[in-house]
């Protein structure tokens, strides 16, 4: 027979996750659920029991050898405070707000993140929601190139600001959330709910709009370990590993035709990038599309309400605007160049010129890099892409191009001035100030 206190929370446990918390989530294997600071799972199909072995984090294996030698290398919490989870990724937090993560299949607990040598905890504290992320698929970039994974891809997003920064963490990045994704509407969408599953975000603002957004630290094209190229094309052979950029943008969802709250869920259906689904809580059920859908489907189930409002449609809250428009110093003569849309954390950039009857709007788009620096240091690799047409500007900067559309630029942000150039041919200086 069951202890008396144990039979308490067997009976609180969930029949069906179909929604992700920050007490209750699911992957592709198992159910995991929190209750009174501890961590229950069970495999899809079979009984609850205590997350091994008491429901707390533990260091094994290798992590549990260096306990023995380093006393205080592992600072096992008290308690669990809230869990996310995706593919064989757990990560459960204490009530400090620091990060503990674990893979399913193995089950050693660490408390640490960052590469070697960097590693450093992780905290949430300050964050207003987070969602793990383990994608272990390929993914297709825009020109359909597909680019298949090792060892897989860990990210785990939060937001912050009152939602209106989006920033994430990566195993082999700094123990930090300073990265961050460039919401929609420019940098404008407030985000009230976030969800992730295989690096595709899902937020939704007060408003009920919804966007979906597949991205992580490899796709963004910051991973210098990998080939990235603007050039638009299908590759096959010694440059199939080749991945275009930019990275994919948010796409907007359709809106939810009936009553919904903002809890929110995304997760993995399949292999290719579309085969995702998402999830939202009705009234008295579930509604749910595919990514690429374009309608909701509602199906009535019994749920637990969240207690969340029902969304009240209206005009979307937003940030105030984050563009700038720069004016290039001393260009040549009987020129106009305009960087607008000027914003460093979010790409795409436009370059206007005016020279004579010559107009011409360019598209910049930019990444970072490994080097995130700060906003008066930064340096930022992007390309310029050039439309069709034989104008006098065009035909000078295909030159620089050897014939390509796009023109690889370099960025260099200080408190003065953006700078582009490509090599000393191409140096252009626009005031920030």
């Amino acid at each position: 027979m069951w202890p008396p206190l144990l039979t308490v929370f067997l009976l609180a446990l969930p029949d069906q996750v179909p929604l992700k918390t920050p007490t209750e989530t699911f992957t592709a294997t198992h159910d995991i659920a929190l209750r009174d600071g501890v961590l229950w799972w069970r495999p899809l199909g079979a009984a609850w029991s205590l997350l091994p072995p008491d429901g707390l984090p533990l260091a094994r294996g290798k992590h549990e050898a260096l306990q023995q030698l380093l006393p205080g290398a592992f600072q096992r919490p008290a308690r669990v405070e809230q869990l996310s989870a995706d593919g064989d990724n757990l990560i459960a937090t204490s009530p400090e707000g620091t990060v503990y993560y674990v893979k399913l299949s193995t089950m050693e607990w660490v408390d640490q993140w960052g590469p070697t040598g960097m590693q450093a905890p992780l905290s949430v504290k300050g964050l207003t929601a987070f969602a793990m992320s383990h994608r272990m698929i390929a993914y297709e970039d825009l020109d359909g190139n597909v680019h298949p994974v090792s060892a897989g891809v860990t990210t785990l997003y939060g937001l912050r600001d009152q939602g209106r920064t989006l920033g994430y963490a990566d195993p082999w990045l700094p123990a930090n959330f300073e990265r961050t994704v460039c919401l929609p509407d420019r940098g404008r969408f407030i985000a009230s709910a976030l969800s992730a599953s295989a690096s595709t975000l899902f937020v939704m603002d007060a408003a009920g709009r919804s966007f979906t957004r597949l991205i992580d630290f490899d796709i963004q094209g910051d991973n210098p370990a990998l080939p990235y190229s603007y050039e638009r094309a299908k590759r096959s052979g010694l440059h199939a590993r080749v991945r275009t950029l930019p990275a994919p943008e948010w796409t907007a969802q359709p809106l939810i035709p009936g009553k919904h709250t903002t809890r929110i869920t995304i997760l993995q259906t399949g292999t290719t990038n579309a085969d995702r689904e998402l999830r939202v809580e009705g009234d008295g059920g579930l509604w749910t599309k595919r990514l690429d859908d374009a309608t909701w489907t509602f199906t009535p189930r019994a749920l637990t309400h969240s207690g969340l409002p029902f969304v009240t449609p209206g005009a979307p809250p937003l940030g105030p605007p984050g563009d700038l428009e720069l004016t290039a110093k001393d260009p040549w003569p009987k020129t106009r160049l305009t960087l607008s849309r000027w914003n460093a954390l979010c790409p795409p950039a436009l370059l206007h010129v005016e020279a004579g009857a010559e107009v011409l709007d360019l598209e910049l788009p930019f990444h970072f890099g490994l080097a995130l620096g700060t906003d008066d240091d930064r340096s930022l690799h992007g390309a310029l892409l050039l439309p069709k047409g034989k104008t006098p500007w065009l035909r000078k900067l295909r030159v620089l191009a050897r014939g390509k559309d796009h023109l690889d630029v370099e960025l260099t942000v200080t408190k003065d001035e953006v700078r582009l150039r490509k090599l000393p041919l191409l140096d252009l200086h626009f005031a920030r100030r």
